[in-house]
């Protein structure tokens, strides 16, 4: 069976995930061949990459999606060659993790096709949404990538199609402790104004971990890190509590270890909004925005009790019985 798979590169999450589905693929096929489109991801993949596609990359500031400069840096005429010599016709299955061109180069040369992403989800109708939902933020999630058949990822196995998160073994086989910091993973704001917020706590320490430097650096309070997956899980494992975008795979993680963990989604990000919702049905702290004034819910959030769900995930199971129908 000639497999391919094409991974959103849109944020970290995607790829740590793709790691783990790819190695599963490779129980059904030696001919897997991954397509990575978009470039707003810091991780290094270790899975080879065949294909490379401009695709679709958003642009955010200060935890806002700034939609010129996105419309701006969008390039649909490289995106189009970059994958005009692609044989799409030759493979017997199609994996796509919320990315379009493979998703809808499925449709089009009638490939049998599975959407397996947090993004699927969203199909079901019984994961949770915010009260006013989005017009928009529906049709991208329902027809941004259209499939024969999905797999959503969810905190909750909220339909037959959905499975609990992926936790990576070095998640999975960590051992916890408490020390005085806390991690941050806030990556779509600046250094400076996290660091503007962060001294106004001096009796805290805070783990930044930064996609601008190469090498530690102490301000003040604040200590900016690289983005390296060891160092970041290390300070994430040893701290009080967590404080990250409310993007899923990050935030289950911290969810898995039992850390406390206070989520900001990045405004404008409909899917992001969805999953404050399940987190708050958990018992999650969320704040819309980080700025001066959030100090007093970020002092609840520091005397709240952390907690933890020992995720358990039937994505190989789901996936084996969907091949089995091909």
């Amino acid at each position: 069976m000639n497999i391919l798979y094409g991974i959103q590169g849109t944020g970290n999450g995607h790829i740590s995930r793709g790691e783990y589905i790819y190695d599963i693929l490779k129980k059904y096929s030696n001919n897997i061949d991954i397509l990575l489109s978009g470039d707003n991801y810091s991780l290094k993949p270790s899975m080879p990459i065949k294909y490379r596609n401009k695709g679709i990359s958003f642009s955010i500031k200060n935890g806002k999606i700034d939609y010129l400069k996105t419309l701006s840096n969008l390039d649909l005429i490289t995106s189009f060659l970059e994958q005009r010599d692609i044989p799409f016709q030759k493979y017997d299955l199609i994996i796509t993790d919320f990315e379009p061109i493979t998703a809808w180069s499925s449709i089009r040369h009638k490939v049998s096709s599975i959407h397996i992403s947090h993004q699927a989800s969203f199909l079901d109708k019984n994961v949770p949404r915010p009260n006013s939902k989005s017009i928009i933020g529906e049709y991208i999630m329902k027809y941004f990538c259209p499939s024969n058949d999905y797999i959503g990822l969810h905190y909750q196995k909220y339909g037959s199609n959905i499975s609990e998160p992926i936790i990576s073994n070095m998640i999975q086989t960590c051992t916890t402790e408490i020390k005085n910091h806390i991690t941050v993973y806030l990556s779509w704001y600046d250094d400076t104004y996290l660091i503007n917020i962060f001294k106004n706590m001096p009796h805290l320490h805070f783990h930044i971990f930064s996609k601008n430097v190469k090498s530690p650096q102490i301000h003040v309070n604040c200590t900016l890190n690289p983005i390296d997956q060891t160092s970041f899980i290390e300070s994430m494992r040893t701290s009080f509590g967590v404080i990250c975008n409310a993007g899923f795979q990050t935030s289950s993680e911290v969810i898995y270890l039992g850390k406390r963990l206070l989520v900001i989604p990045v405004d404008g990000q409909y899917e992001q909004l969805c999953n404050v919702e399940a987190l708050k049905d958990l018992g999650v702290y969320s704040m819309n925005e980080l700025n001066h004034s959030s100090f007093d819910t970020i002092n609840k959030w520091l005397d709240s009790n952390p907690i933890q769900i020992k995720f358990q995930n039937n994505l190989e199971e789901l996936l084996k019985n969907k091949i089995k129908e091909i």
